[in-house]
């Protein structure tokens, strides 16, 4: 693994850290989920291997899924 790899993987794993640190701080679990789909969004920019994840995400914190969820 080079250096680089290395550092990218570190700052990764310190803005998935920081990303749950925020979501934990939220009143409820749909704002939790809200913060963490925002995260991973911008994250997937800079890190092609979040994209699936961010997806998920989207789609996880997106109204309608909610709306299933309370039904």
């Amino acid at each position: 693994m080079q250096s680089t790899e290395i550092t990218n993987n570190a700052d990764l794993a310190d803005a998935f850290t920081i990303m749950l640190q925020e979501a934990a701080s939220r009143g409820s679990p749909q704002e939790a989920a809200y913060v963490i789909s925002g995260v991973l969004v911008d994250l997937s920019k800079d890190y092609p291997q979040v994209k699936d994840l961010a997806r998920n995400w989207s789609e996880l914190a997106s109204p309608t899924q909610a709306m299933r969820g309370a039904v």
